[in-house]
This record gives structure tokens, C-alpha cells and sequence, in this order.
């Protein structure tokens, strides 16, 4: 498992991320305040026009306002951005102060493609919606990997209306080895909604493992389908089967693995832009960035436990 606890990050993170919040928070406030000078301006614009029917000048005000909201939004949209990068470096940089995790860099104008979300065989290929949130790469041990926020939405079959098929941060990695048979896990409480996959997967050869698995919690959470051949008890270790119950236990969210020849793939359940702060809503800092946290060290770890094991 990776060498690094939530205690060591919160320590960091009282250090470290005190001056940038401080700084994120003042430039938020100043779009506020404008964005509200503007409302007001335009409230009262629209009053005046009422009352003294000064139809020109309400003419001219209601044009300021309106490029102010233009402005407003760009400068909102820049604030995100910023505030995205600025976060993200700050983990990645925790991230590097162990041995096993290496040349991390993040790009918020890439993210994985709609090829490899599909070639990972968690879900089917029924998307309307496909939207990618920035993309981190790097390097575990000797496997490099890409890692996206991802937002996929689907037309349902009965309605026809646009569904949730997966939210969250999706992982693409290359193997130092090439592995042999192939498997999928997905969390079980998500069955039914990937039904179609699984139905692919075995139509490919593989089987239910269930059986095959040694530890019964993770039995009892997680379903699991490989090729004839592969053994399910060794495609995890146990300790790996432990964090990944207790992580679903502790959040309630969904988590999906994969692997096949040189490519594996990890997913799991999140609400996207966690690092962006909202305008209106109050932001809870410490919250959002320790869920990040929490999300790509089970990420990195199971990284790592599959080259150790395999």
C-alpha cells in the first residue's frame, strides 16, 4: 500500500494550504461582490424605469449590465480554472513525497478519451453525454497512467431521458508486463445498471468468480467476472480486498478494476470539480480536498498492489 496515511496529509495540509485558500477566497469574494453590484444595478434599473419611464437610459444601463454578466462569467470560469491547478498541485506535490509515485503532472484541458472509457468494459457503450474535467498523469511504481474526472450520461431505454452512467475519477494504466486471461470487478450494488457490460464479458468467455473469492466481505460487495484460468483469490491481494470493502463501507460509493495483457483500468464513484469552488454555496475545503485525497490514494494503491502481485 502506499506509504502515506490521512493523518501525515492533514498535517500537510494545515502547513501548506492555509495561504492559497486565503488568497482562492479573496479573488472568489471579489467576483461575488461584483456580481452583486451588477444584480443590484439592474434591480434598480428596472425600479427607475418603472416609476420615471426613462426608457433610453434603462436601455443603456440594462447593455452595462448584461457585458458585466459576460465579464462576471469569464472571469468565473478563469477563477475555476485557476483554482483547480492551483489545488491539484499542491496534492500532487504530497503525492511525490513518496518513493513510489513519480513525474506527476496535470493538464485541466485533457482528459481520457471516450475509446478508452469503453475499452475498460465496465459499462456499455450506450452514451449520449461525454464530458472530461482535467487530466493528471504519472507514474506508480514502473506503471504510468492517466487519470481523469469524468461526467458520462446515457438515454434511458425506457423514457429516453439522460441518466448518471458514471461519475467520478477513471483511470487508465499501462503495464510494465503483459498479464495473462483478463477480469472486471465491479461493485455489486451497481449489477443491474451494468448489466449490458457483464452480458458482453461473458458473451467474450468469461465467468462468474464469486465463488473463487477468499474473502467474504468483499464477496458480499463487489462481483466478480474472469476468464477460465484466472484465478479471482489472485487478482487482488487480501490486504487490497480490505481497503477497497472498507473504502465502499466508510463512503458508500462505487469502485470498478479491470485488467487485460499491458491495460488496467480503475474507477471510482465521485462528484465531479470537487476542487472548484461554488459562487453562492459555502465551500468546505478541508472536506473536498481530504475526498480527493482519499480517492486517488485508494487509486495509487491499488496500482501498486497489482505490479507487486502480478
Amino acid at each position: 500500500m502506499i506509504s502515506f496515511s490521512n493523518a501525515q496529509f492533514q498535517l500537510y495540509y494545515k502547513e501548506k494550504f492555509g495561504e492559497i485558500l486565503q488568497d482562492l477566497n479573496k479573488r472568489r469574494f471579489t467576483i461575488y461582490r461584483l456580481f452583486s453590484f451588477l444584480a443590484v444595478v439592474l434591480l434598480m434599473c428596472i425600479l427607475i424605469n418603472k416609476v420615471f419611464e426613462l426608457f433610453v437610459l434603462t436601455i443603456l444601463i440594462i447593455g452595462f449590465c448584461l457585458y458585466g454578466f459576460i465579464y462576471v462569467s469569464f472571469l468565473w470560469l478563469k477563477f475555476n480554472r485557476t483554482c483547480k491547478i492551483s489545488l491539484t498541485s499542491f496534492i500532487m506535490k504530497f503525492f511525490m513525497g513518496t518513493p513510489e509515485i513519480s513525474n506527476l503532472r496535470y493538464d485541466v484541458n485533457q482528459w481520457l478519451n471516450k475509446k478508452e472509457y469503453l475499452e475498460s468494459g465496465f459499462f456499455s457503450d450506450n452514451i449520449s453525454v461525454y464530458k472530461g474535467y482535467g487530466q493528471m498523469e504519472g507514474k506508480v511504481g514502473d506503471i504510468t497512467f492517466r487519470l481523469s474526472e469524468l461526467q458520462v450520461l446515457k438515454n434511458g431505454k425506457m423514457d429516453g431521458r439522460l441518466r448518471t452512467q458514471f461519475e467520478g475519477f477513471f483511470l487508465h494504466g499501462k503495464l510494465p508486463f503483459k498479464t495473462s486471461g483478463a477480469a472486471i470487478i465491479w461493485s455489486r450494488k451497481e449489477k443491474h445498471a451494468v448489466h449490458s457490460a457483464i452480458k458482453q464479458f461473458t458473451w467474450l468467455g468469461a465467468e462468474n468468480k464469486d465463488a473463487e473469492q477468499p474473502n467474504q466481505l468483499f464477496k458480499s460487495l463487489f462481483a466478480t467476472y474472469a476468464f477460465p484460468g484466472t484465478s479471482a483469490g489472485t487478482i487482488l491481494s487480501e490486504e487490497m480486498m480490505e481497503m477497497m470493502a472498507g473504502f465502499i463501507q466508510k463512503t458508500g460509493r462505487s469502485i470498478f478494476f479491470s485488467y487485460v495483457e499491458r491495460d488496467i483500468y480503475v474507477a471510482v464513484s465521485a462528484p465531479v470539480n470537487l476542487l472548484t469552488m461554488p459562487l453562492f454555496k459555502k465551500f468546505k475545503p478541508d472536506k473536498s480536498i481530504l475526498t480527493f485525497f482519499e480517492l486517488h490514494h485508494l487509486i495509487f494503491s491499488i496500482l501498486q498492489e497489482f505490479e507487486i502481485h502480478h
